[in-house]
C-alpha cells in the first residue's frame, strides 16, 4: 500500500492518499484545564479563549518553554505531537507516511519533526520540500513559487528542466494568512460600527463568530462584487455589506508587498492559498496557479525518488520533471515579449469559433460547449466582463478551466491573445483588441 502524504502548513496540516485530500486541520491548540481541543474545533475556540491558543507550534516548532505552559504541553513540539497524532487518527490511522515540509524548515526543525514522528504509531519514510512536490507537474521553465502560512509567507525558486530542483528560499515573517484575516476582520468591525453602531470585536463570542464567518465573505467576495454578514448578539441580528473593491483596498499594501518580490524573468508559480485571496490573481496575469492536490500528486508520481529507509532519511529537494506537464509556463520566447503592465491589455472581443462577441462591463457567459449569451442559462463554466480596458474571466462552476495551460483559480484578468479552454472539451475562446482604423 502507498504511504499517505502529511503536507505540514501551519494553516492547515492536509493528508493525501491516491493523490486526493482525504483530511485536514488548522494547526490551532486551545489548552484549558478540563480539555484540549485541536484543528477546526480549536479555530472556534480560539477567539473566546486568547490566552489558551497557540498556532505557532508549527512554523516555531522547538523545544523551548511555552510563555504560559498547560497542563503536559511544556512547549510547541509537545503541542505539536499532539495535534499530529490527531491528524494521524482522523486520517485512519495509516502505517506509512511520507511528510512534504516548507522550504522554511531548519536542520534543526527536521530533527525535531522526525524524532516526534517516531513517537507516533506510523513509520516515516520519506521528506520532500511541500514546493519542489507541488511543481513536479509544471513544464519547463524557472519559477518562483509562493506559499502562505498561517504566520508568514515563502518564496521558492524551482528550475525545471530534466529535473525539478529548489534553488533559493526566502521566508517572509508577518506576511502570512493570519495578518490578511486580521486586517480583513478589523475593516469588517470598521463597518459594522460605522453602519450599525455594533463593534463585533468588543465582546468576545461576537468576535468569534466574525472570523467563523471570515472564510466564507473571503471566498464569496473571489467570484462577486458584494456579500452581506450577519452577526447575532443578545436577539438581535446585525447585518452590513461587504464591498469586494473596499476589500482589496484595504489589502492592497500586503498584496503589494508579496507582488513586490516577483521581478526578473522568472514565471510566478502560486499555491492555491494566495491564489484564492480575491483579486490576488489578477495582480499577475502571467501567474500558473497550482490545484490544492498539487503536493499530493507530485508525492505519488515520485514516491521511488522520495521514499528511503529510516532512521537515515534523506530530505529530498529535487525531483524527475514530469513528461506531461499540467502547468505549463509560458515558453522563454513568450515571456520575452509578454506584454508588460498596462500595454496589450485592451481587450475589447472573445473569439468562439468563426465568431466574435463584444465584451462590455456586464457580464458575458461563457459554455465549455462553445457559444458565449448576455443571460445566464444551461450552467455556464464560467463569465467575462469588461473593467477599464481589461477583460476580467470569473469561474462559475466546478469544471476546470484553463488560461493558457494554467488552472484557473478565482478571478483572472486577460491580455489580448490568451486562450480560455476547460478540461474534457476542445472549446478554445482567445481573446483579441479589434483595432480602430483611425488609430484612436
Amino acid at each position: 500500500m502507498s504511504p499517505f502524504i502529511f503536507e505540514l502548513n501551519d494553516a492547515e496540516i492536509r493528508v493525501g492518499h491516491g493523490g486526493k485530500i482525504i483530511a485536514r486541520s488548522p494547526g490551532y491548540a486551545v489548552v484549558r484545564d478540563d480539555e484540549v481541543s485541536l484543528g477546526s474545533a480549536a479555530t472556534h475556540l480560539a477567539h473566546l479563549h486568547p490566552r489558551q491558543t497557540y498556532n505557532r507550534f508549527w512554523s516555531a516548532l522547538n523545544q523551548d518553554a511555552l510563555a504560559l505552559p498547560a497542563r503536559n504541553f511544556r512547549h510547541h513540539a509537545d503541542l505539536a505531537y499532539a495535534h499530529l497524532k490527531a491528524v494521524h487518527e482522523q486520517a485512519g490511522k495509516p502505517v506509512e507516511v511520507v511528510f512534504a515540509v516548507p522550504g522554511s524548515f531548519s536542520s534543526a526543525q527536521l530533527s525535531l519533526l522526525l524524532g516526534i514522528a517516531q513517537a507516533c504509531a506510523f513509520t516515516t519514510n520519506g521528506l520532500v520540500d511541500s514546493a519542489v512536490a507541488a511543481a513536479a507537474a509544471t513544464g519547463p521553465g524557472s519559477y518562483l513559487h509562493l506559499n502562505l502560512y498561517l504566520h508568514h509567507s515563502v518564496f521558492t525558486h524551482i528550475d525545471v528542466a530534466d529535473q525539478v530542483v529548489r534553488g533559493a528560499v526566502v521566508t517572509v515573517d508577518d506576511g502570512g494568512l493570519a495578518g490578511i484575516h486580521d486586517a480583513a476582520a478589523a475593516w469588517i468591525a470598521d463597518l459594522f460600527v460605522q453602519n450599525c453602531r455594533f463593534d463585533p470585536l468588543q465582546h468576545a463570542e461576537t468576535e468569534q463568530a466574525l472570523y467563523d464567518k471570515l472564510q466564507g465573505c473571503l471566498q464569496a467576495l473571489s467570484t462577486q462584487q458584494e456579500t452581506l454578514i450577519e452577526i447575532q448578539f443578545r436577539k438581535t441580528g446585525y447585518q452590513t455589506k461587504l464591498s469586494r473593491a473596499a476589500l482589496l483596498e484595504q489589502l492592497e499594501p500586503r498584496y503589494r508587498a508579496m507582488i513586490a518580490r516577483f521581478t526578473g524573468g522568472d514565471i510566478p508559480l502560486l499555491g492555491d492559498r494566495v491564489a484564492a485571496l480575491p483579486g490576488f490573481t489578477t495582480r499577475l496575469p502571467q501567474a500558473r496557479v497550482l490545484e490544492a492536490s498539487a503536493v499530493f500528486q507530485g508525492c505519488e508520481r515520485n514516491l521511488a525518488a522520495i521514499r528511503s529507509t529510516p532512521p537515515n532519511l534523506n530530505y529530498v529537494t529535487r525531483l524527475p520533471a514530469t513528461a506531461t506537464p499540467a502547468v505549463t509556463g509560458p515558453s522563454p520566447a513568450v515571456a520575452e515579449h509578454a506584454p508588460s503592465a498596462g500595454v496589450g491589455r485592451n481587450v475589447t472581443h472573445v473569439l468562439s469559433g468563426h465568431r466574435a462577441y463584444p465584451l462590455r462591463a456586464s457580464a458575458l457567459f461563457l459554455s465549455a460547449a462553445g457559444g458565449a449569451s448576455t443571460t445566464r442559462h444551461d450552467g455556464p463554466a464560467c463569465s467575462v466582463a469588461r473593467n477599464d480596458h481589461m477583460a476580467v474571466i470569473t469561474p462559475l462552476s466546478d469544471i476546470s478551466i484553463y488560461v493558457n495551460g494554467g488552472r484557473l483559480a478565482g478571478q483572472q484578468s486577460l491580455t489580448a491573445g490568451d486562450k480560455v479552454s476547460f478540461a474534457g472539451s476542445d472549446t478554445v475562446y482567445t481573446f483579441i483588441s479589434v483595432a480602430d482604423p483611425d488609430g484612436a
